[in-house]
């Protein structure tokens, strides 16, 4: 397995390949480094997406989703107080038209984490901030024809912030050459379906699989093809399913709507295929591959 590798995020300038092989990295401040591969595992503002794909890309950079969240905290006891032991310290889904709530318990039960989410009447995001103050007035009036539930929730929040909702375009490719893209930076997917770090643990699983069976630099990419080719169909799947999945929690879908036998049949198995995956066939089928895979992208 190659002894060089590098991790940066947003300072990054340029990825440029040499004759060699090796990729230099130039950085905002115009310091270099080189490494014998890059794994970009940047995030969902992924530099290194940017610059793999190019910046008149469509699929370079996350796309507001049309939906947006109010996140707050409240202190267990006042939720107790307010709804009783067994809706407050279990989690609970609040559907709607247009919008959902979601509670739990974190912190070891001390606390009550909400979620409210809502659909954008507009289907813009303005602000270049992904994450600003919230007003609490905006807030009520988004909730204002909700149930006595809801709104006695929202009216306990505490901390509150409001958080656009954004994923990635489909990409043709997780890599160039010796630069992949790993976990957010490949495919950032909106919170619906509770998958995202779980897609980035499976990405992990599988790279430094394969990346343990190369024996010489020269095996880099062949490894980061095979990822790619192992990787790429599930993970769009689970970003383009999030998706479906808040717009069905908002009675969106139309084939759905405000069925509640039809949703309660969805919500029994929509997920199991991403929770009932063999990853370990997977793993094996791609150490398969190695030393037979077509490189398709060549150099970066």
């Amino acid at each position: 397995m190659p002894k060089e590798c590098a991790t940066f995020g947003k300072h990054v300038e340029a990825l440029n390949q040499t004759e060699s092989g090796r990729i230099q990295i130039r950085f905002k401040d115009g310091s270099t480094a080189e490494a014998d591969a890059v794994v970009g595992c940047d995030g969902i503002k992924s530099r290194v997406r940017l610059l793999l794909f190019g910046k008149d890309n469509p699929a370079a950079r996350a796309q507001f989703t049309g939906k947006y969240a109010y996140r707050g905290l409240i202190p267990m006891d006042k939720a107790v107080g307010l709804l009783g032991d067994e809706l407050a310290r279990n989690s609970q889904m609040y559907f709607g038209y247009h919008g959902h709530m979601l509670t739990f318990p974190i912190e070891q039960g001390k606390t009550m984490n909400v979620v409210a989410f809502k659909t954008s009447k507009t289907g813009k995001w303005e602000d270049e901030r992904w994450v600003v103050p919230m007003k609490r007035e905006e807030m009520e009036k988004d909730f204002e024809d909700w149930g006595q539930d809801v709104k006695s929730v929202l009216s306990l929040m505490e901390k509150t912030d409001l958080w656009a909702l954004f994923d990635h375009p489909p990409a043709e490719t997780y890599y160039k050459g010796r630069v992949c893209l790993l976990g957010d930076a490949a495919h950032a997917s909106t919170p619906h379906q509770g998958s995202g770090a779980a897609m980035a643990l499976e990405d992990a699983y599988v790279l430094s699989g394969l990346l343990g069976q190369v024996k010489k630099v020269d095996g880099i990419e062949e490894a980061f093809s095979v990822y790619d080719a192992t990787r790429r169909e599930r993970t769009q799947k689970v970003v383009m399913t999030s998706r479906e999945g808040g717009q069905m929690y908002e009675l969106e879908n139309n084939d759905i709507s405000d069925d509640v036998e039809k949703l309660r049949q969805n919500l029994d198995t929509r997920q199991r295929w991403i929770w009932d995956h063999d990853l370990e066939k997977d793993m094996a089928k791609a150490r398969e591959m190695m030393g037979r895979h077509t490189v398709r992208q060549g150099r970066l």
